[in-house]
């Protein structure tokens, strides 16, 4: 980790951190934009990590995670036992090797799972 620090730099340090900040800011739009998903906390600054909420979507965070790993994608980490107050929810984290291409994948499916009946 040194190594690599000490070879981006100062710069190079800002830059990636800008970088996960826009693609998880993206993300999470995209994903709050999905019909019965709400991110919460989204007035809040942050900056790789996000809380979804599947509340309206009558799919509990396992089952999103399932139907998630069967397309190959891992899902966000299901927080829904330790913070039982914020209900069927997941912690989404993106960093700066998530391409936007990774993420209009993940939004496609999660309107795919989240939609059927």
């Amino acid at each position: 980790a040194g190594v690599y620090l000490a070879l981006l730099g100062p710069k190079g340090m800002e830059e990636i951190g800008q970088t996960i900040m826009q693609k998880a800011h993206y993300a999470a739009k995209r994903i709050g934009s999905i019909e019965g998903i709400e991110v919460l906390f989204s007035q809040t600054p942050f900056f790789k990590e996000f809380v979804v909420n599947f509340r309206n979507t009558g799919k509990s965070v396992r089952e999103v995670n399932k139907a998630l790993l069967e397309q190959k994608i891992i899902g966000g980490k299901d927080i829904s036992q330790e913070f039982p107050k914020l209900g069927q929810s997941a912690l989404y984290c993106v960093t700066e090797i998530i391409m936007k291409e990774d993420i209009e994948r993940l939004v496609s499916s999660l309107e795919t799972i989240t939609q059927k009946s």
